[in-house]
């Protein structure tokens, strides 16, 4: 039986399977080795997260994997493939957010990588926007579970009116898509922060934006695990 198909009256969580792991007070099917795998990958990038925060994390991660099978979430099945490519690419440049500004996720799909920063940085003002209804739901639920504090907005992201400091967005499109459509989202010193895959992808989608668009700060940042190489682009306005 689904693990999303199973009633409160079994005593367990319907939106877990059956059998699994229990990790502080969360229930999770993570193969152990990938749990270490998690575990290893975020001493690498130099985070130390409370117990509490990577419990949250690894049922968030089961939640998405979860759901995925009923509802397109994240191309990335393989429960190794996701630790890495979902949560450890989202974190790998944390340093580089700024924790404390009210932050957006635009193309936010499963929610990332606004669910993992929100969770692992204590992020109280992160906004995911979607514009797929089955895909809100999800977020929307997974939120209420893991990320209580991140809202969740269903809408396209050209029809939203409000101001963020920070954009957060991995798959959105390339650099110009990417700024035309927060157009309606920045102030003055907003930060576009975008995670990117080679630097001669990058090199050739910064002409592409608007003039005043194209001083993107360019940096090489590593994923554990990953041989890929990956940039992060930050442009303030």
């Amino acid at each position: 039986m689904s693990a999303l198909a199973r009633t409160a009256k079994t005593g367990s969580d319907p939106f877990v399977p059956a059998g699994a792991l229990r990790c502080g007070g969360y229930i999770h099917p993570v193969k152990p080795e990938n749990i270490e795998l998690l575990k290893a990958g975020l001493t690498e990038l130099g985070m130390t997260p409370p117990a509490e925060a990577l419990t949250r994390l690894i049922g968030y991660h089961d939640f998405l994997l979860e759901y995925n099978l009923k509802v397109n979430l994240t191309g990335f099945k393989d429960e190794r493939e996701s630790v890495i490519k979902n949560l450890l690419n989202a974190l790998a440049p944390w340093r580089k957010i700024d924790a404390s500004r009210a932050t957006v996720d635009i193309g936010t799909g499963g929610g990332v990588p606004g669910i993992p920063l929100a969770i692992m940085l204590g992020m109280d003002r992160m906004t995911l926007i979607e514009s797929k209804q089955k895909k809100c739901d999800f977020l929307r639920a997974a939120c209420e579970k893991f990320a209580p504090r991140v809202q969740v907005l269903h809408a396209d992201v050209n029809s939203v009116h409000r101001q963020f400091g920070q954009v957060v967005s991995i798959a959105y499109g390339t650099l110009a898509k990417l700024v035309q459509a927060t157009d309606d989202m920045r102030a003055p010193g907003t930060r576009i922060i975008a995670w990117k895959g080679r630097k001669e992808t990058v090199d050739a989608e910064i002409p592409e934006c608007r003039k005043p668009f194209r001083k993107w700060k360019v940096e090489p940042f590593s994923v554990p695990g990953l041989e890929a190489e990956r940039h992060i682009c930050i442009l303030q306005v």
